[in-house]
């Protein structure tokens, strides 16, 4: 492999990125609000589940709301692909999965995908936007979630 097309990776960027998307995940599973909100820029917009939620205190306050709803929660977050749109910005897609468990002891488990875009400024990469768009869930009803709309197979069905 060439120096260019190595250099063409951006493999730090990428690297740098991919730790983010981790400990976003980790963060969420421990109920660590603060390190969560290091993830994002600062007037960063998130849309869980329909709803956009625009800022640092609107994301405190939806995780806060939801840390006393769940008691365990578990993301799996894989298959990310990255492409670099400038110097500084980068779209990204990765497939989630989510367990949670709530304080009434039910379990239900999303099925899904983040898609992200991200700047880098001198604190390095966060995330600019997410959504996420569910393939389904289990053990929850699915009418307030996003959900991805599949493309039909080239014959038409």
């Amino acid at each position: 492999m060439t120096t260019y097309r190595v250099d063409e990776l951006r493999l730090p960027d990428r690297h740098d990125i991919e730790q983010m998307m981790f400990r976003y995940a980790k963060a969420a599973d421990m109920a660590d609000i603060q390190t969560q909100l290091t993830c994002f820029h600062p007037d960063a917009r998130v849309n869980f589940s329909g709803t956009w939620l625009e800022g640092h205190e609107a994301l405190r306050e939806a995780w806060k709301n939801a840390y006393t709803r769940y008691a365990q929660t578990s993301h799996a977050v894989t298959n990310i692909s990255i492409t670099f749109t400038g110097t500084d910005d980068a779209e990204a897609e990765s497939l989630i999965t989510a367990w949670h468990r709530g304080a009434d002891g039910k379990e239900w488990t999303l099925h899904g995908r983040y898609i992200d875009t991200w700047y880098k400024s001198v604190e390095g990469w966060k995330m600019s936007t997410r959504v996420i768009v569910a393939a389904g869930a289990v053990g929850r009803d699915e009418s307030t979630l996003t959900m991805m709309q599949r493309l039909m197979l080239s014959d038409g069905h």
